[in-house]
């Protein structure tokens, strides 16, 4: 029989194997968990930009809106989880109401085109996905890192971000001015209720 002194050493190492265990699973179910947020109403200046598209086509926000009374700019990472489950609520909002004045923009971050095709046919994408930074090295560089900072979102890769913009908040076409100066954003995944409630009202 194991001494007093081995049966201590024994029992530490089974609590801090377990508690390890503990923790590795934890941070392995916090990756993927869920991040729903609220839809909260900002003064942000969010300026009007031209990429190109996964086809290599351009692509102008301010062109696209010309008929639209709501926007959605979803940012989003095509490796993202997160993205990727809850890019099915928001292609559901297009395909309900795209005949009422919604538009859909998808902004892909840090993803290279492997990953943006994959993202596109695993939810079925049929509205304009266009790519603003590619590398992960750049993150900090991105516009979709300015916005998000200002608004106090603190995650690292910072996927999904939307923004909604009301067609009455869209400003003249002015050097230097942006598209909008009021906007709503949501720091995490869509919860579908709130986001059908609130594209609804604004969509009579």
């Amino acid at each position: 029989m194991p001494s007093k002194d081995l049966q201590r050493v024994l029992l530490a190492t089974v609590v801090l194997i377990t508690s390890a265990s503990s923790r590795t699973s934890t941070s392995a179910a916090a990756s993927s968990d869920p991040e729903p947020a609220p839809i909260v109403e900002r003064k942000l200046d969010y300026y009007d930009f031209t990429y190109r598209t996964a086809e290599g086509q351009t692509f102008n926000l301010r062109d696209f809106s010309a008929d639209k009374k709501l926007l959605i700019i979803a940012y989003v990472a095509g490796w993202c989880e997160n993205s990727n489950r809850n890019g099915h609520i928001l292609k559901w909002l297009h395909d309900k109401y795209a005949g009422r004045g919604l538009g859909v923009v998808v902004v892909a971050e840090y993803s290279d085109a492997q990953e943006i095709r994959a993202h596109i046919d695993r939810i079925g994408i049929d509205y304009p996905i266009v790519s603003e930074e590619t590398s992960r090295d750049r993150r900090k560089k991105s516009l979709h890192y300015k916005y998000r900072h200002e608004v106090g979102d603190k995650r690292k890769w910072g996927t999904p971000f939307y923004v909604f913009i009301d067609r009455a908040d869209i400003g003249p076409p002015q050097p230097g001015s942006p598209l909008a100066r009021r906007v709503f954003t949501v720091s995490g995944e869509l919860v579908e209720k709130d986001a059908d409630q609130f594209v609804a009202t604004r969509l009579p």
